[in-house]
């Protein structure tokens, strides 16, 4: 049976943190207290189950201190408070850090993550987490290190079907979500530097398939699907839109090439690229997801900037009901490979262009964080780029800068 606070008891205890907080705080409060009445049952389904079982073990292998620190209510703003810069930007993260972890402690969280991840998933992230950021921490000790990962637990699987967990770092932030007998992981951004780490391309897949996309479509489909010049920032910091709400992403629609416009094989491109992020999840849960996908595939719009040979740095994005994926490919900044800027600070020359990989994905509409959204946190690339001085934000293809995003909002206040 699960453990409810009665509701008198409940609205004591809110009315008590309304005289101790401000504003923001009490917001915060009404906001919890709303998501509380939309906690699910807990689940049977043996898949959640031994989701639930990995995290209990977790959880119980942490001291009462460790896990008063990671432990917020589902709808904390923590939830949303996540970004991609290493902590020594941006100070302390919520949660507690893997420096604070004993080796048997971050064995059991990495045994978390490979129970929510497929096997390509958990590569992944075991890469960027360990070979990557230890590879980065020789060039700027303090600055990047492995250490600095936090991770922050949201609800209790001990007594409810709905709880989640966010794993915050350099390169990397995940959020993962069980609600009642589903599982969801947005957002995701998952990004490296470098893009090869002790013989292995940490993303691969991610930019192969793409290629293959790209390459497989005529010369009429490539005119819809390549945007040129300076990008408009649909998206971004200084919108008339509340920023503590989901974006619209309407705006996206009718954008690049349609996939009703695609042929079988381009299409089948098209799902494949999807698939490598979407089956970062559990296989189970991302058939789930995909089915949504394939649901709405027709009206799925990709867009792609940059060049078309293997050597060339890009973006590229895929718009579909039930998924936003964006990838970016500029260039070195710690490992000083790329266009110059602070990346030659690491003694490094201008390189390939090709080191530095970002990628973001939602799911758009409403649907980020599930049913508990808020929505604080960065939305695309976009606005990451805008936001984190540490890129070259000049390039005319990439124009991401603060000023740029106020032209755009007064162009759409007038």
């Amino acid at each position: 049976m699960k453990f409810r606070i009665p509701g008198i008891i409940l609205g004591i205890l809110l009315l008590a943190t309304s005289f101790c907080f401000g504003h923001g705080d009490r917001e915060d409060a009404k906001n919890i207290e709303e998501k509380t009445q939309r906690i699910a049952e807990i689940s049977t389904k043996p898949s959640i189950v031994t989701l639930a079982t990995v995290m209990k073990s977790f959880r119980a292998a942490l001291s009462s201190e460790l896990l008063d620190a990671a432990s917020f209510p589902l709808g904390h703003k923590e939830s949303y408070s996540w970004t991609n810069t290493p902590p020594g930007r941006n100070g302390d993260r919520g949660g507690i850090r893997f420096g604070a972890l004993s080796t048997n402690q971050l064995t059991l969280f990495y045994k978390v993550l490979e129970a929510f991840l497929s096997d390509d998933g958990y590569t992944k992230v075991s890469l960027i987490t360990k070979d990557v950021e230890t590879h980065l921490s020789t060039i700027r000790p303090g600055f990047w290190d492995p250490n600095h990962y936090h991770i922050a637990l949201f609800g209790n699987p001990e007594t409810d079907g709905s709880w989640s967990f966010q794993l915050d770092g350099h390169h990397l932030a995940l959020n993962f979500l069980v609600h009642g007998d589903e599982v969801s992981i947005v957002p995701a951004f998952i990004g490296t530097e470098p893009a090869t780490v002790n013989g292995t391309v940490v993303l691969d897949g991610e930019r192969a398939n793409a290629f293959a996309l790209m390459h497989s479509l005529d010369t009429s489909q490539r005119e819809k699907a390549i945007q040129t010049g300076r990008r408009r920032l649909q998206v971004g910091p200084g919108r008339s839109t509340d920023a503590f709400l989901n974006y619209d992403y309407s705006d996206f629609v009718g954008v690049g090439l349609k996939a009703s416009e695609m042929n079988d094989t381009q299409t089948q491109n098209l799902r494949n690229l999807i698939k490598t992020y979407v089956y970062n999840l559990e296989t189970e849960f991302a058939e789930a997801w995909m089915t949504d996908v394939d649901a709405g595939l027709d009206d799925t719009y990709f867009v792609w900037i940059g060049g078309t040979t293997l050597n060339d740095p890009i973006y590229y994005r895929v718009f579909n009901p039930a998924v936003w994926i964006e990838f970016n490919n500029e260039g070195g900044v710690g490992t000083g490979r790329g266009r110059g800027g602070r990346g030659g600070r690491a003694g490094g020359s201008r390189g390939d262009g090709l080191d530095h990989i970002h990628s973001i994905t939602r799911s758009p509409n409403g649907k980020d964080y599930g049913i508990f959204a808020l929505n604080h946190a960065p939305k695309t690339l976009l606005e990451h780029y805008a936001l984190e001085d540490h890129h070259k934000t000049s390039d005319k293809l990439f124009d991401y800068t603060i000023a740029n995003l106020k032209n755009v909002e007064n162009t759409e206040n007038h």
